[in-house]
């Protein structure tokens, strides 16, 4: 089994302090909503957003889609071998089915994820696609995995090739392996990652998105299976 958990992902519902921008209020309205019901949005908000705390940091929904997008797909996923959470900024946890099928268009996404903030979880509760749970760190939803081995993806990590690492792994009989990717666009991770892993390893001398790292790992880690 492998659980990818994208970590830190920049997804949040808009910040009271910019519900008042023009740019978010204008955005609110074309969607039929108040502004405090949309997603924070840097292609959107980017005027509201300068004086933002880690304001060129925040607001990118589009990266869990992208992910998402790129997860789902997976041959892993769909022979039953991928485990799929997203952690975000405000410390909530977004447990996915692997039967989920993310739509590829990006609005429709945002109003997905918004609907799901609302209600917590999609379509319902009795078998949903998506849920969310708030206050959960990211070491306690690492710990609720119990798997045999947690790697962490970061520029600044042990260079390794993907397909000797895994062979390693799999010669260690290592049976769910556990990698944390980050959900944001650059700089590094808010938590102690080295206190939470028990490696942390770079797939490329510069910093990679979120779902070539996640394509990456889910090809080595299907040619690992073999």
């Amino acid at each position: 089994m492998l659980t990818l958990v994208l970590a830190e992902a920049e997804v949040e519902l808009m910040p009271v302090e910019l519900c008042n921008h023009p740019a978010v209020i204008g955005h609110a309205r074309q969607r039929g909503k108040q502004p405090r019901q949309i997603l924070l949005d840097s292609n959107y908000h980017h005027a509201a957003m300068k004086n933002l705390p880690e304001g060129r940091r925040r607001g990118r929904p589009d990266i869990t889609h992208l992910f998402l997008l790129t997860a789902l797909e997976s041959i892993a996923n769909k022979e039953g071998q991928l485990n799929i959470l997203i952690h975000t900024r405000q410390d909530q946890v977004i447990t996915v089915n692997p039967e989920t099928r993310i739509m590829r268009n990006y609005e429709r996404f945002l109003g997905l994820l918004e609907t799901l903030f609302e209600k917590h979880f999609v379509p319902d509760d009795k078998q949903p696609l998506l849920s969310l749970r708030e206050n959960v760190s990211l070491k306690q939803i690492i710990e609720q995995q119990h798997a045999d081995f947690i790697v962490a993806l970061s520029e600044e990590g042990i260079p390794v090739a993907l397909p000797q690492y895994f062979t390693k792994i799999k010669t260690q009989k290592k049976h769910h392996l556990l990698c944390v990717i980050g959900g944001f666009p650059s700089g590094q991770f808010h938590a102690d990652i080295n206190a939470i892993a028990n490696e942390v390893i770079s797939l490329y001398a510069e910093m990679l998105p979120a779902w070539t790292v996640a394509s990456e790992l889910l090809v080595n880690y299907g040619n690992m299976c073999r």
